[in-house]
């Protein structure tokens, strides 16, 4: 028997007419895997695009959760099978270009019409569906060498240095393999496995940069023959492959923590485990189903470890029990005290939030409940002398429902490590109430908010202008799907003013997707202009020739 929502996914919705709130909201969720490279964009008549915008900047998000049998279709968003989505920009030029990722495990998926024995993260729906005993033995054996999981869905990060031709481009999640691609075509280059031994068991989606520099810095879980499962803060430089980074420092953390994100400063990495734990023993018991293992331990604190970036040396503070998926930012008033702010959300989000038999039926009069509940965005003062970790919110002078109730914070990434002022984010309500905010940290009266009915906005991402001195000087960017007219925009905001300043439609939709990251090193000046003269040489040829059909016409009359 069919399942209503999927259907809803693999063939048009039928939506209510006249005026409603959720209007197109189904179809935000259509598969869409189609292929396709370097189509230009037209912005909305009245776009004012700056001159300056170079680079390209890329989403990865899900695109495809079924394989042609109504058997073992992911009925997660998330377990949707990641598709890039690039966007190269010179000036008010783009071109827009997409294409699936595909290791191994997807490719034998499409090969086999119906998803393989894999891991995954969320059940699937009906019990008839699970893995067999058979299965079950071949997914452990991928797991013994790494390649149980392989969507590398959500994220994205450069390694290498600085340059399309030598930068290493991953599309990256909390599993310890990731997908190498090239920035050019998007086309998959193989997964990148981590050294075999120590055991590599997670990993965490959301690299950061070495303040001052262009190392990237990241941590893995692993486990020794002997002795506890421990975490492994490393550092890439430039000049280093996956493989092979710095060992910055180890600790052993007091309980295995569901960790997406931390925080650096100049001087520290900031990690906080929660209470929210990831029972690895279940492995086999809950059919190989990452969030299944999930658990909350009531009572626990959180565990904050800040690892000094020039020794290694760890601090073990304490604050009381919380939930994050996404850091903001962090930086040091003092040598001993650390400004932390995050976004505070429930951990059963990761498991619950984005299944399709809820996500898909937002109610019709919006109840208000936001993605966080009801907690707000948290400022953490952490004192390493005296051991003490306070916490407080923020005023909301605007008086928005959103503006304090975010998640996916982008900053100007100049700041990154550094005392800032502004973080981007993109709220909920109730699934389909989705807007854009700006907060200001030092001056909540200079709060702002996008918000537009039946308008389903995603992360943004904050371009600055090259030269610019202001935290503030640049545009927001954001990929938007119009309820009404059932397509996707590319949307730029005045960063300032918080003002829409460009739009432009694309011909292909994007389903909803998590990051997005702008690369500025990956320029195709050249390219641009290159296919744009293509473009005026072939207008031109054919004026030409529509010129010689016409005075040959005439000689005839």
């Amino acid at each position: 028997m069919a399942r209503p929502w999927l259907l809803l996914l693999l063939a048009p919705a039928v939506l209510r007419t006249g005026e409603c709130e959720n209007q197109g909201w189904q179809k935000y969720f259509t598969e869409n895997s189609e292929e396709f490279h370097d189509l230009p964009l037209v912005w909305q008549q009245g776009s004012q695009v700056p001159s300056w915008l170079y680079g390209t900047y890329i989403r990865n998000g899900a695109a495809r959760i079924s394989f042609g049998s109504s058997r073992r279709v992911s009925n997660s968003w998330l377990d949707g099978w990641a598709k890039l989505h690039s966007f190269k920009f010179d000036g008010d030029s783009v071109l827009f270009s997409g294409k699936m990722l595909e290791p191994p495990n997807y490719l034998e998926s499409v090969e086999a019409g119906e998803l393989v024995p894999q891991t995954t993260l969320n059940r699937f729906e009906r019990e008839d569906e699970e893995w067999t005993l058979a299965e079950k033995i071949k997914i452990a054996a991928k797991v013994a060498v790494g390649t149980g999981f392989q969507n590398t869905n959500p994220a994205l990060w450069r390694l290498g240095h600085k340059s399309i031709d030598k930068g290493i481009y991953l599309a990256v999640t909390d599993s310890p393999v990731p997908m190498r691609f090239n920035i050019t075509d998007l086309s998959s280059l193989g997964l990148e496995y981590p050294s075999w031994y120590p055991l590599t068991f997670s990993g965490c989606a959301h690299y950061v940069r070495e303040v001052g520099t262009d190392n990237s810095l990241n941590f893995m879980r692993k486990k020794r023959l002997t002795g506890k499962p421990y975490v492994e803060v490393q550092r890439y430089r430039p000049e280093h492959i996956f493989q092979a980074p710095e060992v910055v420092g180890e600790f052993i953390p007091e309980k295995l923590s569901s960790v997406h994100s931390f925080s650096v400063t100049e001087d520290y990495a900031v990690f906080f485990f929660y209470p929210a734990v990831i029972d690895a023993k279940k492995y086999w018991s809950a059919n190989f189903h990452v969030f299944e293992l999930l658990d909350w331990l009531e009572g626990q604190p959180t565990d904050i470890y800040v690892m000094d970036l020039k020794t290694g040396n760890t601090t073990q503070l304490q604050t009381g029990p919380i939930y994050s998926v996404h850091h903001v930012n962090a930086y040091q008033t003092s040598e001993k005290e650390i400004i932390l702010d995050l976004c505070p959300t429930p951990f059963h989000n990761l498991r619950d939030y984005l299944k399709l038999e809820t996500m898909m039926n937002p109610p019709a009069v919006s109840e208000w409940v936001s993605t966080n509940k009801d907690s707000e965005f948290t400022r953490f003062k952490i004192n390493l002398d005296s051991g003490l970790v306070t916490s407080s919110t923020f005023d909301n002078t605007i008086e928005s429902r959103f503006i304090n109730q975010f998640d996916f914070p982008v900053i100007n990434e100049r700041y990154r490590g550094k005392r800032y002022c502004v973080t981007y984010g993109w709220s909920a309500f109730d699934y389909s109430r989705t807007a854009l905010v700006k907060k200001n940290v030092c001056d909540p009266t200079q709060d702002k908010v996008w918000y537009v009915e039946n308008h389903y906005s995603t992360e943004p991402w904050f371009m600055e202008r090259p030269g610019a001195r202001d935290e503030e000087d640049g545009v927001v960017l954001s990929l938007v799907f119009d309820g009404d007219a059932e397509q996707s925009y590319l949307l730029l905001l005045d960063a300032v003013s918080f003002t829409p300043l460009a739009r432009a439609y694309l011909p292909h939709n994007i389903p909803w997707s998590n990051h997005g990251m702008h690369f500025p090193e990956a320029n195709f000046h050249s390219t641009t202009r290159k296919s744009s003269s293509n473009k005026q040489n072939k207008a031109k040829k054919s004026a030409k020739a529509e010129t010689k059909k016409k005075s040959k016409s005439k000689e005839e009359l």
